[in-house]
Order: C-alpha cells, then structure tokens, then sequence
C-alpha cells in the first residue's frame, strides 16, 4: 500500500542521513540468534531473526540484522522520493521494504543504556527503565568453547537468566544485559518467551553510527502510549492513516493490532 506521507514526516527521515556518521568503531562484532514470540497465545507465532552488537572504545549498539536493512532501504526510498516528486507532491512508497520484527535497538555509551523503539511508525529513544542487579549463581557450562557462569536478575516482569564468560572481559552482552564481569553469551526469561544466542564472534573494525531521530520520552511515558495502542486499536489506525478504517477491516485490524503483544520490558 502506498502512503503519502505529510511534509512534517520528512523531518523524521531526513536526519537519517546527517545522524549515521561514525560515533565509534567497532572492536569486535558478536552476532546472536533472537528467538521470540510475537502473540503469547500462540506459539505459531514463533520468529528468528540474527542480530548484531558492534561493541567499540567507548560505544556498544545491539541492533536487529533485518531491522539494519529496512533503515537502509527506507532510507532509500525516500530520498529517491524527494528527489522525484510527482506533479509536485512527495510520494513516498515503502510497502517493498520488508520489516523487522525485533524492532528495539540498544546502544550503550558512557554507563547510560537507551532504548530507540517504535510504535505506529513513530519512532522514540528512552533511557532502559530496568536497572539490574545480578545475582550470581553456582553453575557453569561451555558456550561456542567458552566456560560460562550464570546470572539472574529480575527485569520488570520476567526473570532473566544470563551465561557470561570471563574469558571475554566485556561488561556487555544483547540488549541491555549487560554490567556481568564478561561477555554474555546467551540470556532468556524464565517463559523462553525470548531467547539470545551468541552464534559467533570475531574482531572487525566497523563503524558504529548514531542512531536515527527519535521522540526523546520516558519509558513510562512509551509504555502508556504503547497500551493505549492496544486498548484502542481502531484509534491507532486512524493516528497512523489519517482516515478511519474500513467497515469491512476492523475486526482484523483489531485483531492483528492486539496479537503483537510480547514486549521484553
């Protein structure tokens, strides 16, 4: 479907270009398997996606592989769009860029964790609400040939486990787990509702870019804005599209709006 998007909405996008210059460059790249589900009712909503955490001198940024090649993509697109308008008119197109579903991303700089996430299409940054605090514990096993130890932690809801290796002394690890005396390596909730799998690492020097132009909010202030989505689902699309939604759509956008209901938070 073809969106024509207001000139107030090149705002967000434009700046995509001025904010990817090199922030910090990579040491090491680590690359996980996310496993998730998107509705917890129903496991045939199970999705995989790779990630990658770019961790430099001073930076860090968890990033969904898929989600690095949608920016791009749009990124694309709308230049070309501005670049050739149509009769005048700015038509932005982007229903060819295939999305993420791991949309979070997480960079790390100077001890303070933010989250850039999206709803509706907005896009917002906000600092992690959840500080955690470790509790070690007296197991250990071997990840991709590294000696690991574990790690618990409460994390709003859930229960996260963590297996970090010294090994690698890396205070970091996928999203925001991070602050263990290593490298972590594999992390989950105590429903498996999300997993993180290190498949590999290696020393690379990579740029690692700011992240895009976003709404500067609270965590708090994202959540209720992310329940009053859920809770009026019809209201969203009309925020989204500019126009109500059809009769006959309703109930399946509804329903669809109201499936992606897993959050990691």
């Amino acid at each position: 479907m073809r969106l024509f998007y207001k000139y107030f909405l090149l705002i967000f996008f434009l700046p995509l270009h001025f904010l990817s210059q090199e922030i910090d460059s990579s040491k090491i790249e680590c690359k996980y398997l996310i496993t998730f589900l998107i509705d917890t009712a129903n496991t045939n909503t199970l999705k995989k996606e790779n990630a990658s955490l770019l961790i430099g001198t001073h930076t860090s940024l968890f990033k969904s592989d898929q989600k690095q090649i949608a920016d791009s993509l749009t990124l694309i697109s709308v230049e070309k769009s501005v670049s050739n308008p149509v009769n005048g008119r700015i038509e932005i197109n982007t229903s060819s860029v295939p999305t993420a579903k791991f949309k979070p991303e997480v960079l790390y700089s100077g001890g303070k964790i933010t989250i850039y996430d999206e709803i509706s299409k907005e896009h917002y940054n906000f600092e992690a609400p959840n500080k955690i605090i470790w509790k070690f514990e007296n197991e250990t096993k071997i990840i991709q040939g590294y000696n690991c130890r574990k790690a618990i932690s409460k994390y709003g809801n859930k229960l996260i486990t963590v297996w970090y290796t010294e090994q690698i002394p890396i205070q970091d690890g996928p999203y925001t787990f991070k602050g263990l005396p290593g490298l972590v390596l594999e992390a989950y909730d105590s429903k498996d509702y999300f997993h993180f799998s290190l498949m590999g690492l290696k020393k690379i020097k990579k740029p690692i870019g700011k992240l895009p132009f976003g709404i500067d909010t609270t965590y708090e202030k994202f959540y209720k804005k992310r329940k009053e989505k859920m809770d009026d689902p019809l209201g969203s699309f009309f925020n989204t599209f500019g126009r109500p939604a059809p009769k006959n759509s309703e109930e399946r956008i509804i329903k669809n709006i109201r499936s992606i209901n897993n959050f990691l938070d």
